[in-house]
C-alpha cells in the first residue's frame, strides 16, 4: 500500500485489477455505512448508502464484463498502490457517524467520486499505453458523471440545518 502518488499502470490487466478494487471496496464500504445507519435508526442516511453501494455494485459488475476473457492477475489487497491510505473511492473509515444528515452523506459520497477521478485522471496522464490512456480516462470521465449525480441529489435536499450535538460521543474501552 503507498501513501503517494497514483501508481503507474501499463497494462490494461493491471488497470482493470486496480479498478476493480477501488469500486468493490468502495461497494463494500457503502453497505457498512447502510448498516450501521439503519442499526442507529437512520434509515434516510441507510437508503443513500445503499443506493451508492448499487451504483458502485454496477461498476464493479461491468468491470467482471470487461475483464471477461482475461487472465487477470491476483493481487494481495495490501499490495495496492492508492494515493492515500484506503482505495480512492472508499469512504476513510471514521468520517461516518450515525446521527449524519443526508447532506453529510452525500458530501461523502461527492468527495469519494472526486478522488476517484482524480485516480483515474492520473493514470491516463502517467500511463505509456494508449489503450490504458483511453480506458483510464473513460473511467475518470465517468466519475465526474457521478459527481455530477451526487450533486444534484444534493441539490434536491431541503436547506441544510446546522448538525446536532453528539450527546453520546463514543469512548475508548481502554
Amino acid at each position: 500500500m503507498s501513501t503517494s502518488a497514483s501508481p503507474t499502470i501499463n497494462t490494461l490487466d493491471e488497470l482493470l485489477v486496480h479498478a476493480t478494487e477501488v469500486e468493490a471496496e468502495a461497494q463494500e464500504r457503502y453497505e457498512d455505512l447502510a448498516r450501521q445507519m439503519e442499526m442507529h435508526n437512520n434509515p434516510r442516511v441507510a437508503k443513500l448508502f445503499r443506493a451508492m453501494a448499487e451504483v458502485e455494485k454496477k461498476h464493479v459488475d461491468r468491470l467482471g464484463i470487461l475483464a471477461k476473457d482475461r487472465n487477470l492477475p491476483s493481487v494481495n489487497p495490501s499490495d495496492f498502490e492508492w494515493p492515500d491510505l484506503e482505495a480512492p473511492e472508499s469512504v476513510p473509515i471514521g468520517e461516518g457517524h450515525y446521527h449524519m444528515s443526508e447532506h453529510e452523506a452525500l458530501d461523502l459520497a461527492l468527495e469519494c467520486e472526486r478522488r476517484a477521478g482524480d485516480f483515474y485522471a492520473a493514470i491516463a496522464t502517467g500511463s505509456t499505453n494508449p489503450e490504458v490512456k483511453a480506458l483510464a480516462g473513460a473511467f475518470a470521465e465517468e466519475e465526474r458523471r457521478h459527481q455530477e449525480l451526487v450533486q444534484k441529489w444534493i441539490d434536491r435536499l431541503p436547506p441544510r440545518k446546522a448538525p446536532l450535538p453528539d450527546l453520546d460521543e463514543p469512548v475508548d474501552q481502554e
